[in-house]
């Protein structure tokens, strides 16, 4: 699947959060390939992929930013009501998308049993591998991935490596904000380090 080239920028990007800098003047462009994201926790690296998102308000700066994006969270971000499999369905018709590849996407993922029980019923692993089963199945060419490998074992990590690599090759935007996964570097065009808000070029 080859998808439009799309990215975003932040220029001179400043975020305050209950009276709290949480990122100071960040420039940044993000375009097609890997972007990694490493900070510890707290550093800032969430509130700077959901500023590329256009989810969070700039106290000062201006973001940029063409073509459809889709963020991952922490949390799944899956609408517990429904099961896996509309859940999907739901999200790939409000992109105007086709629907036809979303069980075997779910499959792939390892959901394809456990694809018409509701989210809330599904083990953490289950909602993971669900929701990231999002970035096959929509094919927007802005993905952002905040700890992507929390809750997979080792098959769901593999899978995901293997998913990053595809999208890239696709020609997609792709940044991925860990603190760990060195195994990532190789597939990287850009590496990034953020500490208390604060963005540099890592080495």
């Amino acid at each position: 699947m080859r998808t439009v080239q799309s990215g975003a920028s932040l220029h001179d990007a400043t975020v305050v959060l209950d009276d709290r800098v949480i990122l100071r003047a960040v420039n940044l462009d993000v375009g097609p390939g890997l972007t990694l994201v490493r900070g510890p926790n707290g550093s800032g690296k969430t509130t700077l992929l959901r500023a590329l998102a256009g989810l969070v308000p700039l106290a000062r700066g201006d973001r940029k930013g063409s073509g459809d994006v889709l963020y991952i969270g922490h949390r799944p971000m899956l609408l517990r009501g429904l099961t896996a499999r509309e859940n999907l369905e739901f999200f790939v018709r409000f992109r105007g998308g086709d629907t036809r590849g979303i069980d075997g996407a779910l499959r792939a993922w390892g959901v394809g049993e456990d694809m018409d029980r509701p989210v809330e019923r599904l083990s953490a692993g289950e909602r993971r591998r669900a929701a990231l089963a999002r970035v096959e199945t929509e094919g927007v060419p802005l993905l952002l991935l905040d700890e992507p490998f929390a809750d997979l074992d080792d098959a769901g990590s593999r899978r995901l490596r293997q998913t990053i690599a595809r999208a890239r090759d696709d020609g997609r935007s792709v940044v991925v904000a860990t603190h760990a996964h060195p195994e990532l570097d190789e597939l990287a065009k850009t590496r990034l380090a953020i500490d208390d808000g604060v963005v540099d070029t890592a080495a």
